[in-house]
């Protein structure tokens, strides 16, 4: 009896336990994807396509093979969205190194030059770009971007090249003048030197597909003042930017207007206004553009010749002086080969400065500089780069930098590698 209560226990005990669950399938696992970091479309405010025959699929052909050498010539920054995130991250940078030679003879209005010397100069750029598309279709992106340059007689430049927020056609933060155009950035002399940068708000409206203006605050004061022209204390305004590009087919031309506020008594401002164009064209298989511009300047030194030649006008320039000038340059490039290119170009900045006790303050820097440049593979280069300089600078009782004034040659040999 005893034997047969305790199989219907069992039994019992066997009904009331709980069924098991159904074991949950293995999930997939989670990996980085690739991913571009775009810019913000923004839809022009002015469209006047007319309506397009249907095509072919030989001209669809054409049409794909067209975008694929577009994509070539222009290709996206790259980057990885992270598991569980949907934001687009991208890390690039750029170590260049080199073997320079300089070589001074001193103008009679000038110091002693130095000695001829042999220096190695080594630099890297680093920039983190972010980019997220709501699903509003707005675009927010971010940019930060420095440079590391070896020390130059013991002192550092390292310096913020970008520090951006993008939203939509808008731009906040630290970045390059809207008003700039040729920036040298094919000669390895010009990026050794830090970026003119300015504080920014920024306004990028296209017109229409061709057309695209843009209107902007800016200080200058924020910026790598190294690279600039002295900027007056006191200002209560920032200096206000107004662009208008144009880019189709291999044209690219650029117009801007700046006005600054000069403060004193009475306050003036101060304006400036710039014209460039680039053409990109291919001759017997060849690869080749040529860029022109030129730059006029009333009190606005800050918004005309290269960083180079900034540079040089910031070290015997006052923040209170008076000016009116312009700065021209022409450059070139032709590419011989896949792999073989040389870059060319030729500048002038002329810079009146009325002080008291003298006539006419002057201040003129014409430069040359070619190099020749090796591109084995993608994210590789090297070459040898050779420049001079004359610069006179006429400005009584203003004591001037040994090596700013007279002629300077400059040759070095580079390798750079791009990530």
């Amino acid at each position: 009896m005893l034997v047969g209560l305790g199989h219907v226990l069992l039994s019992q005990t066997a009904l009331a336990a709980p069924a098991r669950l159904p074991s949950r399938p293995a999930q997939a696992a989670s990996f980085a994807r690739a991913c571009t970091i775009a810019l913000p479309e923004t839809k022009p405010l002015f469209t006047s396509e007319p309506a397009e025959p249907a095509a072919s699929s030989k001209d669809e052909a054409d049409d794909d093979s067209d975008d694929e050498e577009d994509d070539d010539d222009d290709p996206p920054q790259r980057g990885l969205v992270l598991p569980g995130s949907a934001t687009c991250l991208s890390i690039t940078g750029t170590v260049s190194a080199g073997m320079q030679r300089d070589s001074f003879r001193a103008s009679r209005l000038g110091p002693p030059p130095p000695s001829d010397a042999t220096s190695f100069s080594v630099s890297a750029a680093f920039r983190i770009a972010t980019s997220h598309e709501l699903s509003s279709g707005l675009r927010i992106g971010t940019a930060f971007g420095f440079t590391l340059y070896s020390p130059v007689d013991g002192v550092s430049e390292n310096s913020i090249d970008e520090a951006t927020i993008l939203i939509g056609p808008w731009t906040f933060g630290l970045d390059a003048s809207r008003f700039s155009f040729w920036t040298g950035d094919e000669f390895i002399f010009s990026t050794r030197v830090p970026s003119r940068t300015v504080g920014v708000i920024a306004l990028e409206l296209p017109l229409t597909e061709s057309w695209t203006a843009t209107l902007a605050l800016e200080d200058p004061a924020l910026g790598n003042t190294s690279s600039t022209a002295p900027i007056p204390s006191g200002r209560r305004v920032p200096d206000a930017i107004g662009r208008l590009v144009y880019a189709q087919g291999g044209w690219t031309v650029h117009g801007a207007l700046a006005l600054r506020e000069i403060p004193g008594t009475p306050s003036r401002f101060g304006r400036a206004g710039i014209l460039g164009a680039t053409y990109e064209g291919e001759a017997f298989g060849h690869g080749w553009n040529l860029t022109a511009q030129l730059a006029g300047a009333i009190d606005g030194a800050p918004y005309i010749g290269s960083q180079l030649d900034a540079r040089t006008v910031s070290r015997v320039l006052l923040a209170s002086d008076a000016t009116r000038g312009f700065s021209a340059v022409v450059s070139g490039r032709y590419e011989w080969t896949e792999q073989i290119a040389s870059n060319a170009y030729l500048s002038r900045y002329w810079l009146e400065v009325p002080l008291p006790g003298q006539l006419r303050g002057e201040v003129r820097i014409d430069r040359l500089a070619a190099n020749l440049v090796w591109t084995p593979v993608e994210g590789f280069k090297a070459g040898i780069e050779s420049s001079i300089a004359w610069a006179k600078i006429a400005l009584t009782g203003r004591e001037i930098p040994v090596g700013l004034a007279g002629r300077q040659i400059s040759t070095q040999v580079f390798i750079e590698r791009s990530f």
